[in-house]
């Protein structure tokens, strides 16, 4: 499985047999074949995606590609928890995560949209192997959770029984 950035806010999560997006931008030049694309900061109005994407865009469960994801709905926005390769990932943006904290449980890997800097520390009793970081305020937010320097790539490759003993924290750039 591999997750890599398309553009600044969007990416792409790869699994043997599909492929996935996060807010596909049409400004990244991507083609758009995916077999699905969420929907966590933009319209689906406003993808670049083939017409026959299955996008992702409220609560549910969902089967695309041989991925199964799920979608929950709290307060502050949707959490989505997809089963990549036998990899369970939970993503979503991090005031959603704030406001969802105590109904979520422990992934492989948390995925977080930084749309703000706020005292992040709580994410690290959602990854049980690795938290990913991306977005426009990523840096600042890092710097707050005084732990480890972190990984910085532009794209992360790992499989089930490859994952990190300990929390590994990247960032996506």
């Amino acid at each position: 499985m591999e997750i890599s950035l398309l553009s600044k806010d969007s990416l792409k999560i790869k699994g043997k047999h599909s492929v996935f997006a996060v807010d596909p931008s049409k400004l990244s030049g991507d083609k758009g074949l995916y077999s699905a694309a969420i929907a966590l900061n933009r319209l689906a109005s406003e993808f670049a995606i083939q017409s026959d994407t299955v996008v992702i865009d409220s609560p549910g469960e969902y089967e695309a590609g041989g991925i199964k994801m799920n979608a929950t709905r709290g307060d502050a926005g949707i959490i989505f928890n997809p089963i990549v390769d036998g990899v369970e990932i939970i993503l979503g943006r991090l005031s959603t995560f704030e406001k969802m904290q105590s109904k979520l449980k422990e992934q492989h890997i948390v995925v977080v949209y930084v749309d703000s800097v706020m005292n992040a520390s709580f994410i690290t009793s959602l990854a049980s192997n690795v938290i990913i970081f991306y977005g426009g305020a990523v840096g600042e937010m890092v710097q707050s959770l005084g732990q480890a320097p972190a990984k910085h790539v532009s794209k992360y490759a790992i499989t089930l029984d490859k994952l990190p003993q300990e929390v590994e924290t990247i960032i996506l750039e």
